[in-house]
C-alpha cells in the first residue's frame, strides 16, 4: 500500500526545494507560523485539505503532484522540462513572424 503521507512530504520537500525557498518562507507565503511547514514535512502534523491546497499554489503546481509516487514526479518533471517555456514561445513567435514578414517581401519584389 502506497504511504501517501511520506509522499505528500517527500513530493513537498521536492517542490520546496526546486522552488528554491525555505520552510519558513514557504510558511510566510501560506500565512502560517514557521514551525507549521516544519511540522508537516516531518510528518508531526497533517496539513489540512485547504493547507495542501494553499501549499500547492504557493509552489505553483497542482495539488494532485503533492501525492505521485516518486516515479511518476520524476516522469512529470521530465516531459515539463521538456516544454519550452513562455519567454521560449514568444522569441519563437517573433523570429517565425519576421521569417513570414521577410518571405511576403521576397515574394512581393
Amino acid at each position: 500500500m502506497v504511504d501517501f503521507q511520506r509522499c505528500f512530504i517527500e513530493n513537498m520537500r521536492h517542490y520546496r526545494n526546486i522552488k528554491g525557498i525555505s520552510q519558513a518562507q514557504l510558511a510566510e507565503l501560506c500565512n502560517v507560523s514557521n514551525g507549521t511547514i516544519g511540522n508537516i514535512e516531518c510528518g508531526i502534523t497533517k496539513p489540512s485539505f485547504d493547507m495542501i491546497l494553499k501549499i500547492a499554489e504557493k509552489l505553483d503546481i497542482q495539488p494532485e503532484l503533492l501525492f505521485h509516487i516518486s516515479e511518476q514526479v520524476e516522469f512529470i518533471q521530465e516531459r515539463k522540462s521538456n516544454c519550452l517555456s513562455k519567454a521560449q514561445i514568444r522569441q519563437l513567435k517573433k523570429i517565425i513572424s519576421s521569417a513570414i514578414d521577410a518571405a511576403i517581401d521576397n515574394l512581393a519584389n
